[in-house]
């Protein structure tokens, strides 16, 4: 029994982790697009394309899908491992919620939006149980 437990649980240690790497990493990806709010300063839908050279635009690309793949990877976490997950939320982990999160910041992050990116890494940084001071994470 222990080790349907402990084998799961030590895999997403190791993916929590992976995505306190890879926040740190990403976290000064630049964005592609800027929203322009409408009349009264909320927003319209439009957006305007910044300048961005090929590399910036290859690690934005990177970073999206980085986030991603570490989303589907809690997921799967979250929907397989029932009992590791039970541990994980035993210790107050909320991999479901961190994965809501790492898809939300994947699909912010190429638009100018502090708000938005703020809220997507709380939640991560609330599901995963981080630090304060974990870069990317804030």
């Amino acid at each position: 029994m222990l080790e349907f437990v402990a084998r799961p649980l030590r895999k997403f240690y190791d993916l929590r982790g992976e995505v306190i790497r890879r926040l740190t990493e990403y976290a000064n990806v630049s964005p592609r697009w800027r929203e322009i709010p409408d009349d009264v300063g909320a927003t319209s839908g439009n957006r305007e394309q910044l300048e961005l050279s090929a590399e910036e635009i290859e690690r934005l690309k990177k970073a999206q899908d980085v986030l991603r793949d570490l989303a589907s990877q809690m997921v799967a976490f979250a929907g397989n491992e029932t009992w590791a997950l039970y541990a994980a939320e035993a210790v107050r982990y909320d991999p479901r919620h961190a994965a809501e999160g790492l898809i939300g910041l994947s699909n912010r992050i190429a638009t100018i939006d502090p708000q938005a990116r703020r809220f997507h890494r709380k939640m991560v940084k609330v599901g995963l149980r981080l630090r304060d001071d974990t870069p990317g994470a804030s």
